[in-house]
């Protein structure tokens, strides 16, 4: 397989810190290409009322960054990352599309969902286990639903659906949530959320769509099931060398270098990032600018 591409900097993530580093990039004056697995914006992307510093629509505002980002002269390479290699003095990103020569990689893949691992839950996917409440509440219209979680997800969901559903059930394996208070009044406020607390889901019950979820040994009928329990950084296809920390997140120095000279790790995969939208936007600007300048004193040098 050749090379397909070069660029002073390839970004591996197209969400918030993955733009924004790469519109910091092209604001340096480097050259700047990014892949992403999913879809472009990331876990913002489903969201259809932003709730923090940043505000709007998670969907409008990733298309604005995905079209800034092009606009101002980067190359949405099409492509997933599997790995990283050395070449020289040079960077690789390998992708299901060639391989992507660098002077720098910016690590930027965020975070994906965590599975519960029940039985059930991988079979049913798309069969009404569903991980966006935005996209798929109307399917849900009078039906009961299962949410499980205690945080701002989870609770933010729950009032989205209880619009559409008949009951959802929000399951809480605490017997305190830690979402913001105004999402926990909100849900005390709802009439068709019932909260079960000092709860785990052990299995998700269904043949050919899910039909239940059971509850501390007994089965909540259900149509929807959604699973809100935290992040697994998206970090899996790094290379050993990279190094990480107890949760998979990628380490890396002040000037948000990793283990890896010339790689750079920025937004939720980055060991110690907040877990902000602004925070991520932040991170990505910060790694663009500590590339930017790195690759200027290679330069002078």
């Amino acid at each position: 397989m050749s090379d397909t591409t070069s660029h002073d900097v390839v970004v591996i993530g197209a969400g918030a810190a993955g733009l924004s580093a790469v519109r910091e990039a092209l604001n340096a004056g480097l050259s700047a290409a990014w892949l992403e697995a999913q879809m472009f914006g990331g876990l913002v992307l489903n969201v259809n009322e932003l709730d923090g510093a940043i505000a709007g629509s998670g969907a409008e505002l990733s298309s604005t960054w995905m079209t800034d980002a092009m606009e101002a002269g980067g190359e949405n390479l099409e492509a997933v990352a599997s790995a990283i290699e050395r070449d020289g003095d040079a960077l690789v990103v390998v992708s299901d599309a060639g391989r992507h020569r660098a002077r720098a990689v910016i690590v930027a893949s965020g975070a994906a969902l965590k599975k519960l691992g029940v039985p059930g839950e991988a079979e049913l996917e798309y069969k009404g286990v569903s991980h966006c409440a935005d996209c798929d509440g109307p399917m849900f219209e009078g039906q009961d639903v299962v949410v499980v979680g205690g945080g701002d997800s989870a609770l933010q969901s729950a009032m989205v659906l209880s619009k559409f559903c008949g009951n959802v059930h929000l399951v809480h394996r605490g017997d305190t949530f830690r979402a913001q208070p105004h999402w926990v009044e909100a849900v005390k406020g709802a009439g068709n959320v019932k909260v079960h607390w000092h709860s785990e889901v052990s299995e998700v019950v269904g043949t050919d769509g899910v039909e239940g979820a059971r509850v501390n040994g007994e089965v909540i009928p259900c149509s929807g099931f959604f699973a809100f329990v935290g992040l697994k950084p998206s970090s899996e296809f790094l290379p050993a060398e990279i190094e990480r920390d107890a949760f998979g997140a990628v380490k890396a120095s002040d000037a948000m270098e990793t283990s890896m000279p010339g790689v750079f790790a920025a937004g939720i995969v980055r060991s110690g990032c907040g877990g902000t939208l602004e925070d991520a936007v932040a991170d990505g600007q910060a790694a663009a600018r500590a590339v930017a300048a790195k690759l200027g004193a290679l330069q002078g040098a």
